[in-house]
């Protein structure tokens, strides 16, 4: 854990003072307020992983292959040319 300074508007930090029965709830609750700002900014800076195919156009394809699966229609489909169709999109 680290330790940072912060500067805070006295007159803003006396209007919500009374809401903390002591200085060590305030310290606590700043803390948090903190960590869920940094948590949130770095969830946002994260890349994030491109998808191929949409939420709706997914379950048909898992549909589909579950379908062929139970009939004892399924073929094998080669990874490379699954990662080769992926890329086309």
């Amino acid at each position: 854990m680290c330790t940072r300074t912060i500067h805070i508007n006295d007159k803003l930090l006396e209007q919500v003072r009374p809401v903390f029965p002591s200085d060590d709830e305030l310290q606590q609750w700043l803390e948090e307020q903190m960590e869920s700002v940094l948590m949130n900014l770095s969830a946002q800076l994260k890349p994030q992983a491109p998808c191929s195919y949409s939420d709706e156009e997914m379950y048909s394809i898992v549909s589909e292959r579950l379908e062929d699966l139970e009939n004892g229609t399924a073929e094998f489909v080669d990874g490379n040319e699954v990662f080769s169709k992926i890329r086309t999109r």
